[in-house]
C-alpha cells in the first residue's frame, strides 16, 4: 500500500481548505494594514482629505461572508 492509499479522502480536501481560508485571512489583514499605512503616509504629506479618504474605504469582509 502507497502513502497516498493510506491517507483517508477528506484529508487532502481538509488541508486545502484550511490553507484557504489561512491565505484569504492574510490578504484582508494585509489590505488593512497598507491601508493604514498609506493613510499615515498621505497625513505625513499634509494631504489629510487623501487619508480621511483611505480610511474610509471598506474593509475586505470576513471569509465566511465572502461569496
Amino acid at each position: 500500500m502507497s502513502r497516498m492509499e493510506s491517507i483517508p479522502k477528506g484529508v487532502p480536501l481538509a488541508i486545502a481548505r484550511s490553507l484557504d481560508r489561512a491565505t484569504y485571512e492574510g490578504y484582508r489583514l494585509g489590505f488593512e494594514a497598507a491601508r493604514e499605512e498609506a493613510a499615515l503616509l498621505a497625513e505625513h504629506a499634509g494631504q489629510g482629505a487623501l487619508a480621511a479618504q483611505l480610511r474610509a474605504m471598506r474593509p475586505l469582509p470576513e471569509r465566511s461572508a465572502r461569496q
